[in-house]
């Protein structure tokens, strides 16, 4: 072989591993690069989960508070109707608009493990006023000793227990969902 065509050959060959090495090294940076973005995106989605579900929890937790106190508000009402004997509904109707109110509330922030907890519990609250009712009516025409009125007011006793059970029923609800930390931990890609 002639030395000319050698080194054509040897710097054909050089050149051309030269250019192969150069595109298997751009090929492979290039992969590198789209995994490396990828795993920055995947990271700003979580950061954003992280933010939004933090977001969304501090206003849920002052809507949950502000039901939980109305509804102890109520569970006040229903015993200080027991114990002070008094014949006016008309306070403890408008305790019951108010968890109306703050039930609006609920149902907009959510989510749905909250929202069927607080509608019972709203539900339960309206179901307290007729035992109360019943017992007041009782006491106007009867002695607060009477049989009549020992039995209207163990209906309001009765109706304060399943309310009280509510509230707690709500509140285990509501931690719950506080302390639910499931979307902010997503598996990495």
């Amino acid at each position: 072989m002639d030395s000319g065509i050698a080194a054509i050959l040897g710097a054909t060959v050089g050149a051309l591993g030269t250019g192969g090495a150069a595109a298997v090294t751009g090929l492979w940076g290039a992969r590198t690069v789209r995994v490396q973005l990828a795993a920055q995106e995947a990271q700003l989605r979580r950061g954003l989960r992280v933010d939004h579900v933090r977001d969304r929890r501090e206003p849920r937790r002052e809507v949950y508070a502000d039901f939980l106190a109305q509804a102890r508000a109520i569970e006040r009402a229903l015993g200080r109707y027991r114990e002070s004997h008094t014949t006016d509904m008309d306070a403890f109707h408008r305790e019951i608009d108010k968890l109306d109110h703050l039930g609006v509330h609920v149902l907009l922030e959510g989510p749905p493990p909250v929202v069927s907890p607080s509608q019972e519990l709203i539900r339960t609250a309206h179901r307290c006023i007729r035992p109360l009712r019943n017992s007041i009516g009782l006491r106007e025409r009867f002695d607060a000793g009477s049989g009549e009125c020992v039995d209207a007011a163990e209906s309001v006793a009765e109706a304060g227990l399943v309310f009280t059970a509510e509230v707690r029923d709500f509140a285990e609800a509501a931690r719950r969902v506080l302390d639910d930390d499931s979307a902010v931990e997503t598996p990495a890609p």
